[in-house]
């Protein structure tokens, strides 16, 4: 199946090298220098399972020269979204099937408008990727990633991703609710975004500090009323333990957290560090607006009280307009 990745940072470097190394056909759409130190070398991905040179990969700053996609995979920043999508709008009709792996609860709807929903499958990650210079990223974080059709059916086209991501060494899973896993990555990216910035600590020191870990609990806890508002579950999936953050005694909830920071520390994952922290410290736009404005406005037409987010949105807001400036 040949794999087209629209934005190819750190994120989407890793899902398709490891594509392109198990012999699937890839193409990288990525900024020039990223495309240029690709050609001339190959992509070099660093992580806990070692370095990794791969050369099978195609990549191209032109998405105009993209004629074919049977997979096309969304892995921009969402402020970018509209204007990668408008670059493989040509592709329209072509792509069997496309799917997101950004941040937010928009990004299916972009996807639709520009190739149909029909051709639209539900997915959501939390993999740990950081773009470290031109053809070399870190993968700082293994993790699950879901894939679904909106109607809940186990489709031959959602089988058949989570198979490649499967043979690639890449954790996959079919989600039998993937607007629930969705759900539940915004209820997992919100605290965690917002205590990373605000604290610019690495993750899992984060987890780890019972207070952190205490309000990482209650700002989780606002934003699943909006999930409830919407008649939406919220499970336990690994990696987005919601259900248990959102429903245990908040000691045994922060103690769960907690535990989940140590053994991030045991596996080696101390230098991981949340995308929105990553953008701060560069000085870039970060997401502020597509994740915590989100549940802000979404709660605000839904007459839901979200006072802890509502704060934590003005401060993170206000660090990203002050880096830039």
């Amino acid at each position: 199946m040949h794999t087209v990745i629209v934005g190819a940072g750190g994120l989407g470097s890793v899902v398709g090298g490891y594509l392109a190394k198990a012999g699937y056909p890839v193409t990288l759409i990525a900024r020039p220098a990223h495309v240029k130190a690709i050609r001339d070398n190959g992509l070099e991905i660093a992580g806990l399972d070692g370095r990794h040179l791969v050369r099978e990969v195609q990549a191209t700053d032109n998405p105009k020269t993209v004629t074919t996609a049977e997979l096309l995979i969304l892995s921009v920043k969402t402020y970018d979204a509209d204007e990668a999508l408008k670059g493989v709008a040509h592709l329209s009709g072509r792509v069997r099937c496309a799917l997101s792996l950004q941040n937010g609860m928009l990004k299916d709807k972009a996807l639709g408008v520009i190739f149909g929903l029909e051709s639209v499958i539900g997915a959501t990650t939390m993999i740990g990727a950081t773009l470290a210079g031109p053809g070399r990223v870190l993968y700082t974080a293994p993790a699950i990633t879901y894939v679904g059709e909106f109607d809940r059916r186990e489709s031959d086209r959602v089988r058949a991703v989570a198979e490649m991501f499967g043979k690639a060494g890449l954790k996959a899973q079919i989600a039998s609710d993937i607007r629930s896993a969705t759900w539940c990555k915004l209820n997992t990216i919100l605290p965690s975004a917002s205590l990373s910035v605000l604290t610019r600590l690495e993750f899992h020191r984060v987890l780890k500090n019972r207070t952190l870990a205490a309000l990482y609990v209650e700002l989780a806890r606002e934003c699943a009323q909006l999930a409830k508002a919407k008649g939406i579950p919220l499970n336990d999936f690994p990696g987005f333990e919601v259900k248990t953050v959102c429903e245990a005694p908040m000691e045994e909830a922060a103690a769960f957290l907690q535990e989940q920071g140590r053994r991030m520390e045991e596996a080696g994952m101390t230098n991981v560090k949340i995308s929105m922290l990553q953008d701060i410290e560069r000085g870039k736009r970060t997401e502020v607006e597509a994740i915590i404005g989100y549940v802000v406005r979404e709660a605000a037409r839904l007459e839901i009280q979200v006072p802890k987010i509502d704060l934590i949105y003005r401060l993170v807001k206000g660090v990203s307009e002050a880096v830039r400036h």
